[in-house]
Order: structure tokens, then C-alpha cells, then sequence
């Protein structure tokens, strides 16, 4: 008898320990508002909320994997600003809030290397940045970089925390009155044909259409060239393939004019624009390189004037041919105008480091997951 009951509560145990071998940890349970209604709520608090570019689709994948690094969520919110603009909203709802801590961390990041790229060309962009928030809260992640970034922050909370936001006053436009107008006729009352015209009706031989022709069929599709692989062994997980878009001109000006005279002294074969950028130049070399500099005193001198007395030409992002002022690819807006965008302020760099002996070269190429042209410059 001790036997059976012995035997009968090792087979309970044993059913007992195969039914919690195989149990799931229970998941967090999803939260009660969504990524896009704190994203709503964040960009209400916002004078200028409306002004952001919603992301859907591939364009809102692209953004969270390329750009912010994030590798896996269960739904997210993104509106962003245009051009220049470092205004930014991005909600991120994850597995789990280990998952959603991570993500915080990733945002971080983004926003700290964002904040990088436009320390040179728009430093009040940049100070945006420093000012945003990357918040954390249960299965959520957020990145809100915002004129008014503690507005953001309480109406996520609020919004998270179930309570009513105030909603925006909408203007009630008063509509007058549509003019009374005047009652129509009585419609004639129709009559019978005359006998000769039904009879003539009858007797008309109905129209038959012309066939269609059939549609010529789309000449087939030629396949994309393959790429040629220069590196195989290359492992290149986590990179972006370099694919230059090349929607923009970024020929590299010619300085070489520039060049000679300031070896030589002859500035009589330069052309009007070219000796206003020579002029400048001896100026700002002038005022900010002296004999006893190192190379690196010198770069870092030439650096530093650029960024207080350049500007991102914004007029490239408000016309669809993407063009900007004068001079604005090259050493003359930055010299002279104070604006230019990358490929501006690359060859500005380049060609005072030129004037400088210093040793760089201007590199043009692709960024923004080689969705965009760019240019940069390597120093030695």
C-alpha cells in the first residue's frame, strides 16, 4: 500500500514539474493607448506640431533601423521635420520593458550622433538636440526633440496616464446664407412625336462601335546590372551598401586658378568671382592663422571659423530643383555669402587648407543610408 501511494505521488510530481517545464512567462500586457496617439498627443502640445512629415511604411522601417538603429518593435510613431530640421517625434511601443529600456539607450545614441551632424552646419538644430528628450516608460520608447521639449514630456505622461489633453480652440467660420433664388418655370409638358418622326426613328439602322484593339503589351523589363562584389570575405552585417543617388550636382569647383595667383601673386587672370573668394581668404587667414600654428591649430582654426560664420543654405529644400543661392556649392557662399550646403562647406575647408599647406582631401559620396548626397572632408 506505501508502494502505490508512494508511486502514485512521484507520477503527480512528475506531471507537475512537465506542466512548469512547459509554461510561457506570461507577456506584459499591452498598454491601453497607442504609439500614434502619444505621438498625436506630444505634437499637440506643440505650436508647431503640425508643421512634421508623418513616416509610414518603408520610409518609417528605414528611419528606425538605418537611422535610429533600432532592430525590432511592435509598433511605432515617427514624424519628422524637413530639410535642416532637427524636430523630431519618434514613439516606439516594444516586447517588454527590458526591450523598450534598450531601445531608450539606442534613441540616445541617435540623438547624440544627430546632434553631431549638425553641430557644423546648423547650430541651433544641434542645440535642439541637447535639449531633447529620450524618454523610457513601461513598454515604451520615445526620442521628442521639440521647441518646447518639457510641453512634450507632460503630454506623454498625460496621454499615457489616461488623462483628457486640452484640446486646440478650431475658429467656427460663419457661412451667410446662400441667395433666394427665383422659382424655376413649370417644365413643358412633352408630346407625342409626329407620326413621320416615330416612323422614321424605327426605321434607323443602329450603330455598331469599332472593335478595340488590343493594347500593346509593355516591352519587357531588363534586370537591374548585378554588383560587383570587391570585398566577398567582407562581413558586413549592420553596414549600409554605399549606393551614391546621385540626384545632385556635386561636381567639385576648381580652385586651381585660385591657387596660383596665391602662390604667385598674379591675380590678373582670375575671373570677378574668383578673386572675391582669393580676397576673403587672405582675410579670414589673416584673422585667425598665425606662422607658430601646428597643422592641427591650423585645422582645427579654419574648423572653427566656418561653423560661426557659415550656414546651411536652407532655399536647397524649398524648390523642387533642390538649388540654392549663389555660390552655394562651392568656397564662395561660405566666403562671401556665409551659406552652403555640404559640398559648400567641403571645398571652403579645402581650399583654405590648401592655402595652409595643410595635407586634405575632399571626399564626395553618399549618407543618410545612401539616400543622399554628401560630401566631407579627410585631414591629415
Amino acid at each position: 500500500m506505501k508502494r502505490t501511494i508512494r508511486a502514485l505521488l512521484l507520477s503527480l510530481a512528475l506531471c507537475a514539474g512537465l506542466t512548469a517545464c512547459g509554461r510561457t512567462a506570461e507577456e506584459t500586457p499591452a498598454p491601453g493607448v497607442s504609439s500614434e496617439a502619444l505621438a498625436q498627443a506630444v505634437l499637440a502640445s506643440q505650436a508647431d506640431g503640425g508643421e512634421l512629415t508623418p513616416l509610414t511604411g518603408e520610409a518609417l522601417t528605414d528611419h528606425l533601423t538605418a537611422f535610429c538603429g533600432l532592430e525590432t518593435w511592435e509598433e511605432a510613431a515617427v514624424y519628422l521635420g524637413s530639410g535642416m530640421d532637427a524636430r523630431e517625434v519618434t514613439v516606439v511601443l516594444l516586447s517588454d520593458e527590458d526591450a523598450a529600456a534598450q531601445a531608450a539607450e539606442t534613441l540616445e545614441d541617435y540623438r547624440v550622433d544627430r546632434q553631431g551632424d549638425f553641430f557644423g552646419y546648423a547650430p541651433e538644430e544641434a542645440d535642439r538636440l541637447e535639449r531633447a528628450a529620450v524618454l523610457h516608460s513601461g513598454r515604451y520608447a520615445a526620442l521628442l526633440s521639440c521647441d518646447d521639449p518639457e510641453a512634450a514630456e507632460a503630454a506623454f505622461a498625460a496621454c499615457l496616464a489616461g488623462e483628457a489633453l486640452p484640446t486646440p480652440e478650431v475658429p467656427v467660420e460663419t457661412v451667410e446664407p446662400s441667395p433666394v433664388l427665383p422659382e424655376s418655370p413649370p417644365a413643358l409638358e412633352e408630346t407625342e412625336p409626329p407620326e413621320e418622326t416615330a416612323a422614321l426613328a424605327e426605321t434607323q439602322v443602329p450603330v455598331t462601335e469599332a472593335p478595340v484593339p488590343s493594347e500593346t503589351p509593355p516591352p519587357p523589363v531588363s534586370p537591374e546590372p548585378v554588383r560587383e562584389i570587391v570585398n566577398p570575405g567582407l562581413d558586413t552585417s549592420g553596414f549600409t551598401p554605399f549606393d551614391p543617388p546621385n540626384e545632385a550636382n556635386m561636381e567639385i569647383y576648381d580652385t586651381s586658378a585660385i591657387r596660383a595667383a596665391w602662390e604667385t601673386g598674379d591675380e590678373s587672370g582670375l575671373s570677378e568671382k574668383d578673386a572675391e573668394i582669393l580676397a576673403r581668404c587672405r582675410e579670414v587667414l589673416e584673422e585667425i592663422v598665425t606662422e607658430d600654428m601646428t597643422d592641427f591649430e591650423k585645422e582645427l582654426a579654419v574648423h572653427d571659423w566656418i561653423v560661426r560664420n557659415g550656414s546651411y543654405d536652407q532655399t536647397v529644400y524649398s524648390n523642387s530643383a533642390h538649388s540654392g543661392r549663389t555660390g552655394y556649392r562651392d568656397p564662395y557662399g561660405i566666403l562671401v555669402g556665409g551659406y552652403g550646403n555640404c559640398l559648400g562647406y567641403s571645398s571652403t575647408f579645402q581650399l583654405l587648407m590648401d592655402l595652409c599647406g595643410v595635407e586634405c582631401v575632399t571626399v564626395v559620396g553618399a549618407a543618410y543610408g545612401s539616400r543622399e548626397d554628401h560630401a566631407w572632408n579627410m585631414v591629415r
